[in-house]
């Protein structure tokens, strides 16, 4: 199943020529992965912003490439900030964030 809003999510692994090939699609699945925005953060981190979503895609991408995915964190999904979300911890959407959902196409 893949959907397309955009997804931020902070990922420990990888190196510049890794982020490069990231950046530009990986075949996954039999299907290439559609190009997304990849930023190093810090030594061996980045932070990506899917517009699809593939089962495991981050993962199954990293794999490919030869890299395992020491860390996955969710940051945000379209407009809806999830960093100061703690593991188990869930929150109420607004008005403004609900209207968003709904409103996608």
């Amino acid at each position: 199943m893949t959907y397309s809003l955009d997804k931020i999510k902070e990922v420990a692994s990888g190196n510049d020529e890794f982020i490069e090939k990231m950046r530009r699609g990986v075949r996954i699945m039999g299907r290439m992965t559609r190009r997304c925005y990849v930023e190093k953060t810090f030594e061996n981190r980045f932070k990506i912003v899917l517009t699809q979503g593939m089962n495991r895609q981050i993962r199954r991408m990293c794999e490919e490439l030869g890299l395992r995915v020491t860390k996955l964190k969710r940051i945000r999904i379209m407009d809806i900030h999830l960093s100061d979300t703690k593991i188990g911890e869930y929150r109420d959407l607004n008005d403004e964030e609900i209207k968003q959902l709904f409103n996608q196409k």
